[in-house]
């Protein structure tokens, strides 16, 4: 106890620079706040989980209560039973907008929400933005894909086609429902963006460049740099 005493009263002696060597200068990610990732009992809604709203609901517990008045009410569904993507094309099955069809606009898979464009919407009233629509986010059992022979509603189920492909198959008519085009946040088709100079391509990120030894990280680097120690003195106890 007396030890720990003195070595906390002269760690205000040791100069700041030697306190920063262990762990490195702080960096301006230091300062940064910390995202939280959604927790079991968070309501998933049409805005992202990471967005400032959001995050800062999570770090009070806004839902706690949600959660435990509607857990009979939640859905999960598998990553490899999910059908829908963004642009796809739906019918609503659920709600005064029944019947009616719409774009995808928004997914979460995690939390089992689907927000279709101009269906199941409500007018919301603000002093600073007026009258303003809002789009109620659905669940996968509450929208059916549209059959592409005749547009209409359809059961689908997975199959996989002759190049190994997992694609959407109509039971109703046979028909290949395509994946609708994945876009970037620039708003560029993912399957037609070229690599700039700066880009890793898809071949060159692939490559294993590491052959797995029984060496420790030292000797590797040791090794790697080519680092040739003195051999140890050889020392005896008595």
């Amino acid at each position: 106890m007396r030890l720990t005493r003195l070595l906390l009263a002269d760690l205000s002696k040791i100069p700041r620079y030697y306190r920063l060597i262990r762990n490195g200068p702080k960096k301006w990610r230091d300062y940064q706040q910390k995202e939280y990732e959604p927790p079991y009992w968070y309501k998933w809604g049409k805005d992202s989980p990471y967005s400032p709203g959001e995050q800062a609901n999570i770090r009070n517990g806004k839902d706690l209560a949600w959660y435990k008045f509607n857990l009979h009410r939640i859905r999960v569904v598998p990553p490899e039973e999910w059908l829908y993507r963004v642009g796809d094309k739906v019918q609503v099955l659920t709600g005064k907008d029944k019947g009616k069809t719409g774009v995808i606009n928004k997914v979460f898979p995690q939390g089992n929400v689907i927000v279709v464009g101009g269906r199941n919407c409500e007018y919301r009233t603000s002093e600073s933005l007026g009258c303003e629509r809002v789009d109620k986010p659905l669940q996968h059992h509450e929208v059916t894909l549209l059959d592409p022979k005749d547009e209409e509603p359809t059961e689908v189920e997975f199959r996989v086609n002759k190049d190994g492909e997992k694609v959407r198959v109509s039971t109703r008519t046979g028909h290949v429902i395509y994946w609708p085009p994945e876009f970037l946040p620039d708003g560029t088709q993912k399957d037609q963006y070229v690599c700039a100079d700066q880009d890793t391509d898809f071949d060159e990120a692939c490559k294993v460049t590491y052959t797995p030894t029984l060496d420790g990280w030292e000797e590797e680097l040791a090794k790697h740099y080519k680092v040739n120690d003195e051999p140890r003195r050889k020392t005896f106890w008595y």
